[in-house]
């Protein structure tokens, strides 16, 4: 018998934006310019020396089956590094047929422009920070664009790419909702989109958006608004077929983020790129699961990679690591998680799991371990109370 085969994805971190957004704990800095050859050999030798510890740790894949360029702004990496690490990926894993190759924008006529370019290297999904439909919610969330380029950008992005997703804010204080609904459906009805994520706002630490509110000069608007929006939005996004796969992500049927699975599904995947993490299955060690951090400052991290791979840290995950990524990766998502995943179970046989059982808020079905959907919203809690132990 055929022994199964691993998903195995393929992220590359871009670090510069345009400016930084008051609410991104990302790893992202201001655009600056950049030796395109020292970028393009240290994401060479990362690369090259993934592809021999998937060997050494005998992982056993068919090839590549997702490749996310996000950010940071990725659009903005100049096209010969986007070529370059696409070829180098080809030769060094393969590409599975139906393979999927994302790539985050955002609505500017300068990346506009490079959507032809994009489409030609390969890049066959495209994913736009559109993050809000009204231009005072854009200035409060400190983005660059209006909804004027939002529109210019959706229009060319839906004529050259197929698949196209995006990214939208809401739930935050100030913001009406009959108007975000109404902004939303007609945005819905404008364009033919195939997946959408939806955040709702939170606030973050090392962020401006953390100091505004320790300060007083923002605020989050109460649970029982939070909880409106969050039901009417998902009414509306289920009147125009989309699906809720997972937490914060929408899809048309067929069109669920292949990459962003392998982070929930707890497959493997290869981070490279400026504050990149990622993490592959070792079928021939007792420590099942390899993790791997990248430097985070883009120049430390070029310094440290132009000549040879060097990751920051790598770190063997023991099964109780695991088995709790596991589980709180897992309940993002409506199916939930495979209970063949988990490596001991302890975790689903602990007094916690027990009482979650019985106030069905956490159920078993057909070998998965899912999240009622009245309690998605609440996820964060309930992962903290099941850890709590």
């Amino acid at each position: 018998m055929n022994k199964k085969k691993n998903l195995l994805g393929l992220y590359i971190h871009w670090p510069y934006c345009e400016s930084k957004c008051p609410y991104c704990d990302f790893n992202s800095h201001i655009n600056e310019s950049v030796d395109i050859d020292l970028w393009i050999k240290s994401y060479t030798n990362q690369i090259y020396q993934m592809k021999e510890d998937i060997i050494k740790y005998n992982l056993n894949y068919d090839g590549l089956s997702s490749i996310f360029f996000g950010g940071g702004t990725p659009s903005l990496m100049p096209l010969e590094i986007i070529e370059s690490i696409l070829n180098i990926s080809y030769k060094s894993f393969n590409f599975n047929k139906d393979i999927e190759i994302s790539l985050e924008a955002n609505p500017s006529s300068y990346e506009t422009k490079k959507f032809v370019g994009l489409k030609k290297l390969g890049i066959n999904r495209l994913s736009i920070g559109v993050q809000s439909l009204n231009n005072k919610n854009l200035n409060f969330l400190g983005r660059l664009h209006n909804v004027n380029d939002v529109y210019n950008t959706l229009d060319h992005a839906t004529k050259t790419f197929d698949n196209v997703s995006a990214d939208l804010m809401y739930s935050f204080y100030g913001q009406d909702l009959n108007l975000w609904i109404d902004e939303l459906e007609k945005f819905l009805q404008r364009y033919d989109l195939k997946h959408i994520s939806l955040y709702q706002l939170t606030i973050e630490k090392g962020t401006k958006f953390f100091t505004d509110y320790k300060k007083g000069l923002i605020h989050l608007i109460d649970n029982d608004l939070a909880a409106d929006f969050y039901t009417k939005t998902n009414m509306i996004l289920s009147e125009y077929h989309f699906n809720r796969y997972e937490i914060s992500n929408y899809s048309k049927l067929n069109f669920e983020c292949k990459h962003n699975l392998n982070y929930w599904n707890s497959d493997s995947w290869i981070g490279i790129g400026p504050g990149a993490y990622g993490r592959i299955w070792a079928s021939n060690s007792k420590l099942r699961r390899i993790e791997y951090q990248n430097y985070k400052n883009p120049k430390s991290w070029v310094n440290n990679n132009v000549n040879y791979c060097d990751f920051e840290r790598i770190k063997l995950l023991n099964s109780n690591d695991t088995d709790i990524d596991t589980l709180s990766m897992g309940l993002r998502l409506e199916k939930g998680f495979k209970i063949s995943k988990l490596i001991d179970r302890k975790l689903i046989k602990s007094k916690q799991f027990k009482i979650l059982q019985d106030k069905k808020i956490i159920f078993e079905k057909d070998g998965f371990v899912v999240l009622s959907k009245n309690y998605l919203i609440k996820l964060n809690s309930i992962i903290n109370f099941l850890m709590n132990d």
